[in-house]
């Protein structure tokens, strides 16, 4: 079945709910307690068609993941030039970035305080702020830019699974 991106990363993401939900559903249910001389309450618990199930979720997802690297290290963004999965490790490296940004640019040029002992001490940026808030805008932008070219490249980008 061929599905974009997008589709397989929802897909991936339901299987995974529905992992978490036989998880817990066996943690409810793999063991029971009662009183002496009470009457076993049965579950409907199957320790092998648990284990089945859960493989069968396992190997589907590691299937779809698959798919998504390789059409993550091979599909290429147009705007940038680079493929979807270099695209994501430079969205995490421009954001990174604009946290740098964001702290140079919200700076005073120069702050002063008075030490312990009275004397007034002065703090000044040596670089310039207004810069540094300038490239924090362009930043954003790119990160914007790219944000979107990565959600176009996952809906136009199609994998079979």
């Amino acid at each position: 079945m061929k599905v974009c991106n997008s589709e397989a990363m929802k897909k991936v993401k339901a299987l995974e709910e529905e992992l978490n939900k036989l998880r817990f559903s066996e943690a409810q249910n793999s063991m029971i307690s009662y009183k002496e001389g009470e009457k076993k309450i049965k579950v409907d618990y199957d320790y092998s068609k648990t284990r089945k199930e859960i493989e069968r979720i396992n190997a589907e997802i590691r299937k779809i993941k698959n798919a998504l690297a390789v059409a993550n290290s091979t599909f290429k963004i147009d705007e940038f030039s680079i493929t979807i999965g270099e695209a994501l490790v430079y969205l995490a490296q421009l954001n990174s970035e604009y946290n740098n940004l964001s702290q140079l640019a919200s700076r005073n040029k120069i702050s002063r305080r008075i030490t312990q002992n009275g004397v007034l001490e002065y703090t000044e940026c040596t670089y310039d702020t207004d810069e540094a808030k300038k490239d924090q805008k362009e930043v954003f932008a790119k990160i914007g830019k790219l944000q979107v070219a990565i959600d176009r490249a996952n809906l136009n980008c199609f994998i079979e699974i």
